[in-house]
């Protein structure tokens, strides 16, 4: 599976496996706009303040979209843009697919 995220995620700087759990965080959670701040939790492998500065690059280089709080100007959330969404979609076909071959064996 490390091998078809690498090779899914390695052409727009994405290849660390860290990008991997936040994702699958964030997929699983994709009908909600998560706090900015609870994304940091999803990023294990990695120090916070790593993961702030890989949850912001995210955001800037248009990967996710951040947006502000009508209640609370202090709250951002954040969600998967749809084309991340699309390439995650396909890294999971690829997991079933690999997951369905070893059934076979």
């Amino acid at each position: 599976m490390d091998e078809s995220w690498i090779a899914l995620f390695s052409d727009i700087g994405l290849s660390d496996l860290c990008y991997c759990d936040l994702f699958i965080h964030m997929w699983l959670r994709r009908d909600q706009a998560l706090h900015k701040t609870d994304l940091y939790a999803y990023m294990p492998s990695v120090s916070r303040r790593t993961a702030v500065k890989y949850v912001q690059n995210l955001i800037d280089q248009g990967l996710l979209q951040e947006t502000g709080s009508e209640a609370d100007k202090r709250v951002r959330r954040v969600t998967l843009t749809t084309p991340l969404i699309e390439r995650l979609e396909r890294f999971y076909d690829e997991a079933c697919q690999h997951f369905s071959a070893l059934g076979r064996s």
